[in-house]
C-alpha cells in the first residue's frame, strides 16, 4: 500500500478554536454592529490570501504570485504625459505600462522624461509557490510531519532523512487538478519561499538620485517609517511621511530622495510578512548613520508567512530581522552598492 500523508484534523481543530465568538460593538451612529467572525479556517485563510492579493489560483505552480506581463509593451506617448515633479511625500505615481517591467534593461530609464528619470530601480515581488498555498488551502501536513519540515528549513538545507516519512506521498487539488508531491519535495518548496519582498532590499544611491518602484506582483505599496503613520521614525530627521498609493501590477512609483541618511521603508499591507527595504542616501563612500525614535510601532519582531501557509515555516525574516540583518548594514550597503533580498534570507537562515 502506498505510504500517504493526509491532511491534520487536528490542525483544523486547533485552527477554528481559536477563533473568537461574534462580537458586538455600538457604531459611531449609534447603533448595534454584530461583528461575525468565521470559523472555518480554510475560509479564514482564503480570505486573508485574497486580501493580500494572493491565492493558489493566482500562483499558479510556480514561485511568483500574479506577476507582471513582462511582454506589455510600454506606451512612450504616455509616460511622457506623465507630470514632470516628484512630490516630496507622495511621489509620482504611474498605472501606465511599466517600460522597466519584467526583464527590461537600464537602458528602460530613457522612456522616462528627463526632469523624473529614474536612476535606480527596485522590483517588489511575492515570492509563494503556488502548490504551498493550495496545501495550505486543503488543510497543510500532518503536525509532526509539519515540525520537522520547519526544523530542517529553518536553515535552508533539507536532509531528507531527517523529515517524518520523507517518501510519503501528498495529494495537492490545484486550479489545474491534482498534483501528487513527497514530503520531502515539499521541504525543498518550503526552502525555495521567499516571500514578500522588495529586491534589492538594501540600495545606495546618491542625494537627488530618483528610484523606480516596479510592481511585478499585486498589492504593493511604499512607505516610511514615520511617527506619522504610528511608526518609529527610521528616516533623516527633516523627512516626511513618505507615502505611495497601493500600485497596480505593471505600474510603477517613483520617488527622490534629497536628504542625506539611512531611510527605512516597508510595505504596508506586506510588512507583517517582513516585506521591508533600506535605502542609504549619500556621497561617495560616506556611511551615514541611522536615526531611529520611538515614536511609534516597530518593525515586527515575528513574520506571519506560516499563517498563510498552513503551518509552514520557510524561515523568512521579520521585518525587525530583516533591518538588523548584516547584510542591510548601511556600511554594507554603501560597500556593494545594492544587496539582494536573497541575500538577507540566507544571512538569516545561517544565524
Amino acid at each position: 500500500m502506498a505510504d500517504t500523508e493526509g491532511v491534520s484534523a487536528r490542525r483544523r481543530v486547533d485552527f477554528a478554536a481559536k477563533v473568537d465568538p461574534p462580537s458586538r460593538r455600538v457604531s459611531r451612529f449609534g447603533t448595534q454592529v454584530t461583528t461575525m467572525r468565521p470559523t472555518d479556517p480554510s475560509t479564514t485563510r482564503r480570505r486573508l490570501l485574497r486580501s493580500l492579493g494572493v491565492g493558489a489560483a493566482g500562483a499558479g505552480l510556480g514561485t511568483s504570485v500574479g506577476a507582471a506581463d513582462p511582454t506589455a509593451a510600454a506606451d512612450s506617448a504616455a509616460q511622457n504625459r506623465q507630470p514632470n515633479t516628484i512630490d516630496p511625500i507622495f511621489g509620482l505615481a504611474s498605472a501606465e505600462p511599466n517600460p522597466c517591467g519584467g526583464d527590461a534593461d537600464a537602458s528602460c530609464f530613457e522612456s522616462f522624461p528627463a526632469a523624473v528619470r529614474p536612476d535606480h530601480e527596485v522590483e517588489m515581488h511575492i515570492g509563494l509557490p503556488g502548490l504551498l498555498l493550495a496545501l495550505a488551502e486543503q488543510g497543510g501536513l500532518s503536525e509532526p510531519t509539519t515540525t520537522t519540515v520547519n526544523l530542517e528549513a529553518a536553515d535552508g538545507d533539507i536532509v531528507a532523512r531527517n523529515l517524518h516519512r520523507p517518501d510519503a506521498t501528498v495529494e495537492i487539488e490545484t486550479p489545474d487538478g491534482t498534483v501528487t508531491r513527497t514530503v520531502a519535495e515539499i521541504a525543498e518548496l518550503v526552502t525555495s519561499t521567499v516571500g514578500f519582498h522588495y529586491d534589492p532590499a538594501g540600495i545606495h544611491v546618491n542625494p537627488g538620485d530618483v528610484v523606480l518602484f516596479s510592481a511585478e506582483t499585486p498589492d504593493h505599496a511604499v512607505a516610511a517609517y514615520h511617527e506619522r503613520h504610528g511608526r518609529q521614525n527610521r528616516v533623516p530627521d527633516s523627512v516626511g511621511p513618505i507615502a505611495s498609493p497601493q500600485i497596480p501590477v505593471g505600474g510603477s512609483w517613483r520617488y527622490r530622495f534629497e536628504t542625506e541618511g539611512v531611510y527605512d521603508l516597508y510595505c504596508p499591507p506586506h510588512q507583517v510578512f517582513g516585506m521591508v527595504m533600506r535605502v542609504v542616501v549619500s556621497e561617495g563612500d560616506s556611511v551615514p548613520s541611522l536615526s531611529v525614535e520611538n515614536t511609534g510601532r516597530p518593525p515586527g519582531e515575528e513574520s506571519f508567512l506560516p499563517d498563510i501557509l498552513g503551518g509552514l515555516d520557510p524561515n523568512v525574516p521579520s521585518s525587525h530581522a530583516a533591518l538588523t540583518a548584516e547584510p542591510l548594514a548601511p556600511e554594507n550597503i554603501v560597500q556593494n552598492g545594492t544587496v539582494s533580498w536573497e541575500a538577507v534570507v540566507e544571512s538569516h537562515r545561517s544565524s
